[in-house]
């Protein structure tokens, strides 16, 4: 019995080890700001990893490559917020504000 136990314990931190490498170019991805399509690719292939480990490979190589987009977008009401910003630092004119301003609010 005392050997079952140390041949279970082994084989599960082996598993908990194997899971933690296969999270690696996912939580690259999520840190990179990677989203939509791209992630789920990335997920799809490091999981796929167990099987074939050459797509874990590809996996961190994308995760690596692709440029996250998601969180880094900005609205137009940040748009405004700078705008704004700018214009009362005294860095653009009046009418420089109000130009920019009329085309941030007609695109919406």
């Amino acid at each position: 019995m005392g050997e079952f136990l140390i041949v279970f314990g082994i084989m599960f931190l082996l598993g908990l080890t194997l899971v933690g490498i296969l999270m690696i170019p996912i939580a690259i991805a999520n840190a990179r700001g990677i989203c939509g399509g791209e992630k789920t690719t990335i997920t799809i292939l490091s999981w796929m990893g167990i099987f074939f480990g050459i797509t874990w490979i590809v996996a961190l190589v994308l995760s690596l490559v692709w440029r996250g987009e998601c969180g880094m977008r900005e609205t137009n009401l940040d748009k405004l917020e700078k705008l704004s910003r700018l214009y009362k630092s005294k860095s653009i004119t009046r009418e420089e504000y109000n130009e920019i301003k009329s085309r941030l609010l007609s695109r919406e």
